[in-house]
């Protein structure tokens, strides 16, 4: 049986509002916070639309928010 290939996803570090990656917004159309690409603190891509912590090692998302604020 053959494999499909992953889709990864952007997301909103703010609202959880997802991309695929191939799509060329770099920034969520809800509130303009910059979409992420990769956890910050490993590099794992996002594989789910729906994700709010990173599936490996577990970084909530929205605590991104707080390093960029300050």
């Amino acid at each position: 049986m053959e494999e499909k290939p992953a889709v990864f996803y952007r997301i909103c570090p703010y609202c959880n509002r997802a991309v695929t990656l191939g799509s060329p917004e770099r920034y969520c159309l809800n509130d303009g916070e910059r979409l992420l690409e990769a956890c910050p603190r490993c590099g794992a891509r996002f594989t789910s639309p729906y994700a709010r912590f990173c599936g490996t090692c577990g970084l909530e998302l929205a605590s991104v928010l707080a390093e960029r604020r300050n």
